[in-house]
């Protein structure tokens, strides 16, 4: 049998439907609360007393798949011999960016390894630094190109103009403010609680928090470009915005990042350098003034948007890494 361990209910519903349907068991083993998570806030999930839920779920005959930081404890309990150990086990959405955390967490993970452990990495690099830093075998760590039906969907909508960017994870703000300085159009950041963001130096930029998806999607679909700026760490990041871009073709100017090469290929012509406020500036200002790159950029999006409808159903893809 199947079972799917999630820390958040209602969280990766186009995976755990799918195997649910084909009859896993899900059980959600972190604590109540939807919405992003602090990293304090994750630690102090890692300890919810629902993984008292795990004793006696499965057996050695059954696959475990295991969805959040949980998998932590829950590898703790198996070293230790107080939960039997299936006879698969993988675990995946345990990315991360800041680099001292990385640091504990891989050496917990090379600790806490046990035969038949696996990883699914939602990027390259995630699935690279498994492979170099936790000592997990290359059989063992799984790429997946990570897409769902998000909440929260926008009609088209007619272009108001500008700039828009939004999420959380992984995001230099500040220099996407200082790029956009000088240029004419206003700019719509939408952000966490969690960014650190200083005050924008111009009337015609704002800066919303925590908006409701379909506010979010709407914002993003009423621009003219999306700007992308990540940091030049981390792993997975920025999927979840540009899943939003894709349904809707929308041009992008993003920081060039493994994350997102994944979707839209190394030859995109709308990325940057990291770090670089003249480059971002530079490619903005160009989609901004010129409508022919504008609608390159944007029929690259929607070239990339059938490429992923076309790689089918992600429980599925899921399904096959628990039985390979």
């Amino acid at each position: 049998m199947n079972h799917v361990l999630l820390s958040q209910a209602g969280s990766y519903r186009d995976i755990t439907e799918y195997l649910q349907a084909r009859g896993a068991r899900v059980t959600v083993v972190g604590p109540e609360g939807a919405g992003m998570r602090s990293k304090a806030a994750i630690v102090r999930a890692m300890f919810s007393p629902r993984l008292w839920r795990c004793f006696g779920l499965w057996t050695r005959q059954d696959r475990v798949l295991v969805i959040g930081w949980q998998a932590l404890p829950l590898l703790a309990l198996l070293k230790a011999r107080l939960l039997p150990r299936p006879q698969r086990l993988l675990v995946m959405a345990c990315f991360i960016h800041g680099q001292r955390a990385r640091r504990i967490a891989d050496r917990l993970l090379r600790l806490l390894r046990v035969p038949g452990l696996g990883f699914i990495a939602f990027s390259p690099g995630e699935a690279r630094h498994l492979v170099q830093a936790v000592g997990m075998a290359p059989q063992d760590v799984f790429c997946h190109l990570w897409r769902q039906e998000l909440d929260g969907r926008a009609a088209p909508q007619e272009g108001e103009g500008g700039i828009f960017a939004g999420g959380f994870s992984n995001r230099d703000y500040d220099l996407l403010l200082e790029a956009a300085e000088p240029l004419d159009e206003p700019l719509v950041i939408v952000a966490s609680q969690h960014n650190r963001i200083r005050p924008p130096a111009r009337a015609s930029t704002r800066i919303l928090r925590d908006l409701p998806e379909t506010e979010f999607e709407t914002l993003l679909a009423r621009s003219t470009v999306v700007a992308m700026p990540l940091r030049g760490a981390g792993e997975a990041c920025g999927q979840s915005v540009l899943l939003r871009v894709l349904r809707h073709g929308k041009p992008l100017v993003a920081t060039r990042h493994e994350a997102i090469e994944a979707y839209l290929g190394a030859d995109y012509p709308g990325f940057v350098p990291h770090d670089d406020v003249q480059a971002m500036r530079s490619a903005l200002a160009g989609v901004l003034a010129q409508p022919a790159w504008r609608e390159e950029l944007a029929q690259r999006v929607r070239q990339a948007a059938l490429l992923l409808a076309g790689r089918g159903e992600p429980g599925a893809e899921i399904e096959r890494f628990l039985h390979g």
